[in-house]
C-alpha cells in the first residue's frame, strides 16, 4: 500500500544541508620576490568544511555556502638547499541560484566573499624572513553537479573580480611598518594586479550507509604589487565525508491581522 502523499512537502520543499569534512594532499609551487627571486616547489595539505544549505530565498532556489580552509605548504629551492613554508587560513560565504534543474543536472550562478591570512617564511633570510598574507574579495562562482544512478558529480568554479590585499613595498621591512610607515601597504585588488582561479570537481560515491568524496582541487592565486611578484599554486587530490541533514521548511510568516476583517 502506497503511503499518502504529502501536500506540504509539495508547497513547502525540504531544506538539505550538506556538511562536509575533507582532507587534500598535491604539489605545491610557491613564490614571491619580496623573499626570493626563485621558485620553491614541493607539497601542499589542504583541510576544509564545506557547508551547502538550500533555503527558502528567491522561491527555494538559492543554496548558501560557507567554507572552512587551512593550507600548509613546504617547498625547497631549485638547489635544494632552503626551504619555505606556507600557511593560510581562508573563511568564504555566498551561494549560487539555481538556473537550470532538468534530467539530473542543477546549474547555479553566484558569488562568494572570502577573507584570508597567513604567512610565507623562507629558512635562509636574516633580515626579513617572513612576509605576511591578508586579503578579502568578492568572487563570482558556477556550479554545475549531475547525480547519476549510484553516485553525485559536483564542480565548481570560483575567480575573484573585485577586493582588497595587503602588500609591502619592494625593500621596505616588517620594522619600518611596526613603526608607523604603512604608506600604501593596504591596495585594491582586480585584474589589474590579482588574478586566481580555483577548480573542485568531486564524486560522492555511496557506501553501505555512508557517502565517500573523492576528487581534485586546484588553487592558482598570483598577485603583481608594489614591484613584488607572487604565486600560490597547488594541485591536490581531495577526499573527505559528506553529512546530509533535512529540514521541513516552514514557509514565510504571515500576517493574520487582515484576515480578521
Amino acid at each position: 500500500m502506497s503511503e499518502p502523499l504529502n501536500i506540504d512537502s509539495l508547497i513547502f520543499p525540504e531544506l538539505k544541508t550538506n556538511n562536509t569534512l575533507s582532507a587534500s594532499i598535491g604539489t605545491a609551487n610557491m613564490y614571491d620576490t619580496y623573499l626570493s627571486p626563485l621558485e620553491y616547489k614541493g607539497f601542499s595539505i589542504h583541510l576544509m568544511y564545506e557547508q551547502m544549505r538550500r533555503t527558502t530565498w528567491f522561491d527555494y532556489k538559492f543554496y548558501k555556502q560557507q567554507l572552512f580552509e587551512i593550507d600548509l605548504s613546504k617547498g625547497d629551492n631549485p638547489s635544494k638547499n632552503a626551504s619555505e613554508y606556507w600557511f593560510l587560513a581562508s573563511y568564504s560565504l555566498g551561494g549560487h541560484y539555481r538556473v537550470y534543474n532538468s534530467n539530473g543536472l542543477r546549474v547555479g550562478i553566484g558569488g562568494l566573499w572570502d577573507i584570508n591570512a597567513g604567512v610565507l617564511y623562507n629558512e635562509r633570510n636574516g633580515n626579513n624572513p617572513a612576509t605576511a598574507r591578508a586579503y578579502s574579495n568578492l568572487n563570482l562562482s558556477l556550479q554545475a553537479s549531475y547525480k547519476l544512478n549510484h553516485c553525485g558529480i559536483r564542480w565548481q568554479l570560483d575567480t575573484p573580480f573585485m577586493g582588497v590585499l595587503f602588500s609591502p613595498r619592494y625593500g621596505q621591512s616588517y620594522y619600518e611598518i611596526s613603526l608607523g610607515n604603512t604608506v600604501d601597504v593596504v591596495n585594491f585588488a582586480s585584474l589589474h594586479n590579482q588574478r586566481a582561479l580555483r577548480n573542485y570537481i568531486t564524486v560522492d560515491i555511496p557506501i553501505n550507509t555512508y557517502t565517500l568524496r573523492v576528487g581534485y582541487l586546484g588553487s592558482w592565486y598570483q598577485t603583481k604589487v608594489q614591484n613584488i611578484q607572487t604565486h600560490h599554486y597547488t594541485n591536490s587530490f581531495v577526499i573527505g565525508f559528506p553529512i546530509e541533514g533535512v529540514k521541513k521548511s516552514k514557509g514565510k510568516a504571515k500576517n493574520k491581522y487582515w484576515e480578521t476583517f
